[in-house]
């Protein structure tokens, strides 16, 4: 299982709308092209630790940390979830395959699920009083950010953690991929679906990186932004280039657009390689993410490729800089 952009629902017919009701009220995702792994065992903690530098010791049972997985050049290879749901048992979430199979590899108690479940990402400001119809909502209520639990939703076992990749509160819902249907159709009963698409202008306004669009050149975790999830000390000095925010204008409204040109590293102050980019319903205008010289002071920047004109640098993340909306107590 490989992750492609071609292999998920694009959307279901209004991009713009399910953005929107996400923000709003709560929508649902598919999100099942996710690969996953769990490990057990007295080792299962050594093994877990190979893939990412980020200390995992700490890590309690009912709480998932995310980290990056690094290559031994020190660049970012990808991004994961790492789940502890017991004291010697934990859960690996990641979009590459690779990371799978190379704790299988390791680890001969690791078991992969990815083909056994599906998983569904119920996002939005309204996210918990929809669950609450189908689960428990005490036991959903008392979850922190960032935490995990198995539940029952309409009577199929299920773990359920509270994270997700639109910038709004909300859960991820891992259940067997046997009851696929009938979670679905309740879920989408009570809130409309929504296709990756939606879930692109939802990350990009949140600030978030798809691994195959910002890990698409030779980064480090500093120069993402992202150091404390890397086990790395924060570099202040000497980065050479950033992950930037920026508006633009455009012959055509992007919708998950990737790269198709050679994908490089910015050399000159005023120069931007474009990673990312969407039309933003709560910008007004194309939004995207891409790399910038630190030493820029403009807020002009330039497309090399000739794709994204009228570029202006704004603050990243757009949207909910301080990610107070994710981490709010429920209402």
């Amino acid at each position: 299982m490989s992750f492609s952009l071609t292999d998920l629902a694009r959307d279901y017919g209004d991009i713009i709308g399910e953005a929107a009701v996400c923000r709003k009220s709560a929508a649902v995702f598919d999100f099942s092209f996710m690969s996953r792994v769990r490990v057990a065992g007295p080792y299962a903690l050594a093994a877990v630790q190979t893939l990412t530098q980020r200390n995992l010791s700490d890590l309690s049972v009912g709480r998932l940390r995310y980290c990056l997985r690094q290559t031994s050049s020190g660049h970012v290879a990808v991004d994961l979830t790492i789940w502890r749901v017991g004291t010697d048992t934990f859960e690996v979430m990641s979009g590459r395959h690779q990371d799978i199979a190379n704790l299988l590899a390791l680890a001969p108690a690791a078991t992969d699920l990815s083909d056994a479940c599906v998983i569904y990402a119920l996002q939005g400001p309204n996210s918990l009083d929809v669950l609450s119809e189908f689960a428990d909502r005490a036991a959903l209520a008392e979850l922190p950010y960032f935490g995990c639990t198995e539940v029952h939703v309409i009577g199929v076992p299920c773990l359920v953690g509270r994270l997700g990749y639109t910038g709004e509160a909300g859960f991820e819902i891992i259940a067997p991929k046997q009851s696929a249907t009938e979670l679905w159709n309740a879920l989408t009963k009570r809130v409309p679906p929504a296709g990756f698409a939606a879930a692109d202008i939802l990350r990009i306004e949140a600030g978030f990186i798809l691994f195959a669009n910002e890990l698409s050149l030779p980064v480090k975790a500093h120069e993402l932004g992202l150091a404390t999830f890397s086990g790395e000390a924060e570099v202040r000095e000497n980065v050479p280039i950033s992950l930037v925010a920026f508006t633009a204008e455009a012959d055509t409204r992007p919708v998950l657009w990737q790269p198709h040109a050679e994908v490089r590293r910015p050399q000159r102050p005023g120069e931007i390689t474009v990673t990312s980019a969407c039309w933003s319903p709560l910008v007004g205008a194309i939004l995207g993410l891409g790399y910038a010289c630190t030493t820029d002071e403009g807020a002009s920047l330039r497309d090399e490729n000739g794709v994204f004109h009228e570029i202006r640098r704004i603050e990243r993340p757009y949207y909910d800089p301080q990610k107070l909306r994710p981490r709010a107590p429920w209402r």
